[in-house]
């Protein structure tokens, strides 16, 4: 089968075309969380709690529908070792219909979503919010060869430009008065620069529809992966509609704000190296011991980026959340730290979707995915008659448990192992360990009133990485974790290897 659009294969220039797009994919990711936090930050003290929960009330249904609107055939193009373009063509008018299709089902619903919490004002929410799907099906397929293709440094472009239009159009629509529409424009902003840029920086065009041989075996990875989607979904939207349903909007917005304070943006950070991930490793299947080594090391990565910025949110949030929301907010500081620790665990199950998706065991995960899904359902359901603040807690409490049960079940076969991962998962446990053990001290040595509070903050911030760092390097598996990420600059622009071509 001819490819539409050749991957490269070679071990080097994939290591290079990995390190380089990885880091422009890092810094255009932190720069799209910066914005972000600094935009949260600034339309809290420009809205009401009451408008974010809106917002947060619909955001399940509007989700739900995306991963219908996805069909995973974003992954089956990435995943695919040859793929044509008449089969991407093929792909690209079956993602557009699924989208136009959800678009109209929405706006159908909106009364129904009104009317199930209660609030008149969804129904127009709703509508608006579905015109946007059909952009995002008219961009899915032109993200998914970039990806393929590892076009990174590209993809980090669209990430910061649509991150800065997204945020000016936000604050400005808050300024102006507009109240919850505000957060609606954002997202209408975000698409639709998505959609352009995408446009722009890709070649690929399709051929108008026609019948394609081949497109089967995609639609059943897509499916597959769709239906891990899904039942990932019901696992971690049901709090938000049941908060909302039982609780109401204020008590949603407070906890909508909390999670869009600390679990979001570790969520955002796996992104990048999510999608550096599923392209390389996709690469490298069949060549065992590279891959176990690329995986491991991606993992410990993510892990060493997102677990001292979780256990410093979750020891300073009483202090963090007035500073940064306002003392409106002071209610959601307990919840904050809640999530943060739900969220320690979380790089367990995207590593774990990285095998599924890269080893074609699509139907596997969609399997662990029900597990993970039930065990995530049962702890909502035990936190829930204690409100938004119970759910956040008994969250964190069966962390370990959900996220792991995606883990265990992609390393009962293929080339990562269950020792790869004790062996990869020791250093990380004794930075964690050392990072609570040292901001605990420091909390003690030193009040929050003895210093500027924000001073006060970055300090702890800064002692979580470094002691972090002092656990990491205690065992020689961490050793080695760290020279391989000193060795990535053999790979940086200018760097020449023994062995690369002139």
């Amino acid at each position: 089968m001819p490819d539409a659009l050749p991957v490269e294969t070679d071990g080097h220039v994939l290591g290079q075309r990995s390190v380089r797009g990885g880091l422009a994919t890092f810094v255009a990711q932190g720069l799209r969380i910066g914005l972000q936090f600094g935009s949260q930050i600034v339309l809290a003290r420009l809205l009401l709690p009451a408008d974010f929960g809106l917002i947060a009330m619909v955001a399940p249904l509007l989700t739900l529908v995306q991963i219908f609107n996805e069909l995973g055939l974003s992954q089956a193009t990435i995943q695919r070792a040859a793929i044509s373009h008449g089969e991407l063509s093929q792909l690209f008018w079956i993602n557009l219909a699924a989208s136009a299709a959800l678009a109209c089902m929405m706006a159908l619903a909106a009364p129904l979503v009104a009317w199930f919490y209660g609030e008149p004002l969804l129904a127009s929410i709703c509508v608006c919010l579905a015109a946007l799907l059909v952009l995002s099906g008219l961009g899915a397929q032109q993200i998914a060869l970039m990806n393929r293709q590892m076009r990174f440094t590209a993809l980090a472009g669209i990430d910061i430009a649509c991150a800065v239009l997204s945020v000016v159009v936000g604050i400005a629509a808050a300024l102006l008065g507009f109240g919850y529409w505000s957060l609606v424009l954002m997202q209408a902003a975000n698409s639709l620069t998505i959609l352009v840029m995408c446009w722009l920086m890709s070649p690929w065009r399709p051929d108008w529809p026609r019948q394609v041989a081949g497109v089967r075996g995609l639609l059943s990875v897509g499916g597959h992966v769709t239906g891990a989607n899904l039942i990932t979904f019901l696992g971690s939207n049901l709090d938000l509609v049941l908060i909302g349903r039982i609780s109401g909007s204020v008590a949603l917005g407070l906890y909508d704000r909390a999670f869009r304070l600390v679990a979001a943006p570790i969520w955002q950070i796996s992104l990048p190296v999510a999608r550096v991930a599923v392209s390389l490793l996709s690469r490298l299947h069949g060549q065992d011991a590279r891959y176990r080594h690329v995986w491991l090391r991606m993992v410990q990565l993510l892990m060493a980026m997102t677990t001292p910025a979780v256990i410093w949110a979750a020891m300073v949030a009483p202090v963090l959340v007035p500073l940064l929301l306002g003392q409106a907010w002071v209610a959601a500081a307990p919840i904050v730290a809640a999530l943060a620790l739900a969220t320690a665990f979380a790089p367990l199950s995207i590593g774990a979707s990285w095998l599924f998706v890269s080893q074609g065991r699509t139907g596997e995960q969609l399997r662990f995915a029900g597990l993970k899904a039930g065990l995530a359902i049962a702890a909502l359901l035990a936190g829930l008659p204690w409100g938004a603040l119970g759910v956040a807690r008994s969250a964190a409490i069966a962390a370990l448990l959900v996220h792991g049960s995606q883990l265990w079940g992609a390393a009962r076969r293929g080339p990562v192992g269950f020792g790869t991962i004790a062996r990869g998962g020791l250093p990380v446990g004794l930075g964690a360990l050392c990072c609570a053990a040292g901001l605990g001290v420091f909390q003690r040595l030193v009040a929050p009133g003895a210093w500027p509070v924000p001073v006060w903050l970055l300090a702890g911030a800064g002692l979580s990485y470094g002691c972090f760092g002092a656990g990491v390097l205690l065992v020689e598996e961490g050793q080695c974790m760290l020279g391989d990420l000193m060795r990535l600059r053999r790979f940086m622009p200018g760097a020449r290897s023994a062995g690369s071509p002139g």
